[in-house]
């Protein structure tokens, strides 16, 4: 064997064996760090190997999320009974709650409709198409799954597509499939009429005049290029609209979750509260969002398709509109069992919004402070699921049978019998088969990591140093440099992981620099929302990529420039309604104390490594 493949072979090998290599050599390479007599170098040790394994995924992230409860205790960190409770906080609840209601819009498909209702409304030009696959995928990520959103549409945008290549070919609509669809006519002139969805009729061409057509637009443009160029456009938008709806909700998106439990967790020490809420974060992160999804659609029509690619006929992409208008009708009217779930979903938004608004009295008032969240609502939410009945036969025309000619009909009475079975909205088979709980846990480890850095140090050692680089600095300035940081690194590793290990520091780093935490904190928890230039980077990037229409180099150049835009957005939000709404400009007085004490430290009077060791 040639020694280039010995080599080569040699490296697969490696790379196979990888696991092995680097969970039981990691540690000792690593072992002198956790040998001092300082916590914060004992935590820095078990914090470096759990970062290392979530970025080159060594383990299954879930499994990782599991270690901070063997090697902080270990390590004598933090308590095992602290480390193990913070795997369940009421911030997990509520995403738990949440993530309950999504598994029952996706059971009876209500997601399914929204998303072809959204299409059949948006016509069947290629630019208002992309516009409507983003738009019920942004608006459902906003509220259940950016994965589950992702999947539910690539099977749409696939038949779209399959459409639209025939579409683009000029290749007619075949005449039969649509008179037995019943949404055609014969003309004794050879064409077909169609009826489309507003009631008007549209004329598709004869085979004679399309072949004509055919050659005419060969001349400008080669089908097979635009029909690429198209695939990766809806490819990407699919992605990003599922990625950009997440930062408008609380419980759109792990980090947002995770940025709540660690500003509160900081409040804590001065026995205050952050003041983030549900309510008060879909009113910065909403319009936010909105701007980034409008920002994406116009740059991705500029970057992929261009011009020409988006120009048609009105009449070429008929037949798109023709299978939307097929699709959404198959789904039938819409069923009891779908009514009920849009109700719950209704009641458990509006009671989010209305515990704690701005402007008046929430319901949250009747109760003592503290004694409410909104976790509240979504686990009572939830649970409501589970015992109403998914039919109630009296309201069914078709539940009952005549008495009389049901009388002594044995296969009559077992049909009713069925009918009258109770059958809950959601089970828990199906729950527990669609509840993403590795991202639960991947949170609950995140929590443990940055209780452990914050109990012993850590955290206030790495923002001290930190504010020595960034004292000269605006706060703009800062947390564009920080936003941009956060932003790369979540392309390379989970956007819970990344959140976990980086909110901690910012927050203390904005207080040691005389700022207010939320400054820091809110910016850096949106960014990690911003991975649209790697498959690894998000669920929905990778679920985009399997389907073959991208390459990695696609994703980086669209991406790159996506990324850049709405950090950039984010900052300019954060100086327009953000600070005024948080009020971010002045500083909490509660933690001048705690400023105090790390400046102490900063100029050598304190030492860090003493504050919390004892």
């Amino acid at each position: 064997m040639p020694r280039a493949e010995k080599v080569k072979t040699c490296l697969k090998i490696v790379l196979q064996w990888r696991t092995v290599f680097i969970v039981f050599l990691l540690p000792l390479v690593l072992l002198p760090i956790a040998l001092s007599e300082s916590k914060v170098a004992r935590a820095a040790y078990g914090v470096l190997i759990i970062a290392i394994f979530w970025v080159f995924e060594v383990l299954p992230l879930a499994v990782t999320s599991l270690l901070p409860v063997v090697i902080f205790p270990l390590l004598g960190v933090a308590k095992v009974s602290v480390v193990c409770s913070s795997y369940f906080k009421d911030t997990l609840m509520l995403f738990l709650g949440s993530l309950i209601v999504a598994v029952a819009v996706e059971k009876w498909n209500l997601h399914k409709r929204i998303a072809l209702r959204a299409l059949t409304l948006v016509g069947p030009n290629p630019r208002w198409l992309m516009l409507g696959i983003m738009l019920p995928c942004w608006f459902l990520s906003m509220w259940m799954s950016n994965t589950a959103t992702t999947a539910m549409m690539v099977p749409i945008l696939s038949a779209i597509l399959h459409v639209m290549k025939e579409s683009m070919t000029q290749e007619p609509v075949e005449e039969t499939e649509l008179v037995e669809q019943g949404i055609a006519q014969s003309q004794p002139n050879g064409k077909t009429v169609v009826e489309t969805l507003e009631g008007e009729e549209v004329t598709i061409r004869d085979r004679e005049k399309d072949e004509e057509s055919r050659d005419s637009d060969l001349e400008s443009t080669t089908p097979n290029e635009t029909f690429i160029r198209l695939t990766k456009t809806f490819a990407l938008c699919t992605a990003y609209a599922a990625n950009i709806g997440g930062m408008a909700t609380l419980t759109g998106t792990p980090p947002n979750i995770i940025l709540k439990t660690i500003a509160d967790e900081v409040y804590e020490k001065t026995d205050g509260d952050s003041g983030i809420t549900f309510a008060n974060w879909l009113i910065i992160g909403f319009p936010l969002s909105l701007i980034c999804l409008i920002i994406t659609w116009l740059w991705l029509q500029v970057f992929f398709a261009g011009r020409r690619c988006f120009q048609n006929d009105s009449d070429s992409y008929e037949s798109v509109r023709l299978y939307l208008r097929r699709a959404y009708k198959r789904l039938g009217p819409m069923t009891f069992q779908e009514k009920v779930v849009l109700i719950v979903f209704i009641v458990l938004a509006l009671l989010w919004m209305t515990r704690k608004p701005e402007v008046v009295p929430g319901w949250g008032s009747l109760f003592e402070k503290g004694y409410t969240g909104d976790s509240i609502a979504a686990v009572a939410i939830a649970a409501f699921l589970f015992a109403f009945p998914s039919h109630i036969p009296c309201v069914h025309s078709d539940m009952g049978v005549d008495e009389e000619e049901g009388a002594g009909d044995n296969e009559s009475n077992s049909f009713n019998k069925d009918r009258w079975k109770f059958q809950p909205l959601l089970d828990w088979e199906t729950v527990n088969q669609k509840i993403p709980w590795g991202v639960l846990l991947l949170m609950g480890g995140g929590f443990a990591v940055a209780a452990a850095c914050e109990s012993s140090g850590l955290s206030e050692w790495v923002s001290s140093q930190l504010a020595l680089v960034m004292k000269s600095m605006s706060t703009s300035l800062g947390a564009l440099l920080l936003s941009l940081m956060v932003a790369a690194a979540t392309n390379v590793t989970s956007n819970s992981a990344t959140a976990t290990l980086f909110l901690p520091i910012v927050g203390n780093l904005a207080i040691d620099l005389g700022i207010h935490p939320l400054a820091f904190m809110v910016p850096v928890a949106i960014s990690c929302s911003f991975a649209f230039m790697l498959p690894v980077g998000t669920p929905p990037n990778a679920i985009v990529f399997s389907t073959g229409y991208l390459k990695v180099k696609d994703m980086v150049m669209a991406g790159s420039f996506v990324n850049l835009v709405t950090v950039l957005v984010m900052i300019l939000a954060m100086v327009l309604w953000i600070t005024p709404f948080y009020n971010l400009d002045e500083f909490p007085a509660g933690f001048l104390t705690l400023k105090n004490q790390t400046v102490t430290a900063v100029n050598g009077t304190i030492s860090p490594y003493n504050i919390t060791s004892s």
